[in-house]
C-alpha cells in the first residue's frame, strides 16, 4: 500500500502557524502571476517557471526547510544593491557561449 502523503514530513520542529503565513503569502504570489498572466504581463514560460519555484517554495516550508532571515538591516532604498550589470553580462554571454547582442 502507498505511504500516505499527508504523514510525510511535517515540519516537527517550526510553528504551523508560521508555516500556515508562509503557504498564504505564496499562495498570494501565485494570484498575482496569474493576474500578470491574463493581464498579458507575463508569458507561460515565466508562468510556469514562477508556478513551479513556487511549488519548490511550499514543499520547502512543509518540510520546515527554511530559515528566515531578517532583512531590515538592508537598505531597501537601492534596488540594484549587489547586482553588477557587467558582470551578469559577462555570465550570461559564458552561459549563452555568444557575446551580447550589444557588443556585435
Amino acid at each position: 500500500m502507498a505511504e500516505n502523503e499527508t504523514d510525510m514530513g511535517q515540519g516537527g520542529s517550526k510553528d504551523p502557524a508560521e508555516q500556515a503565513s508562509l503557504a498564504r503569502e505564496i499562495g498570494e504570489e501565485l494570484t498575482d502571476a496569474f493576474a500578470e498572466y491574463v493581464g498579458g504581463q507575463l508569458s507561460f514560460a515565466e508562468l510556469t517557471f514562477l508556478t513551479y519555484g513556487a511549488l519548490e517554495d511550499l514543499h520547502t516550508v512543509r518540510q520546515g526547510e527554511y530559515e528566515l532571515v531578517d532583512n531590515d538591516d538592508e537598505d531597501e532604498d537601492d534596488p540594484d544593491d549587489g547586482y553588477d550589470i557587467v558582470e551578469a553580462t559577462a555570465e550570461q554571454e559564458d552561459l549563452a557561449q555568444e557575446p551580447s547582442r550589444e557588443g556585435r
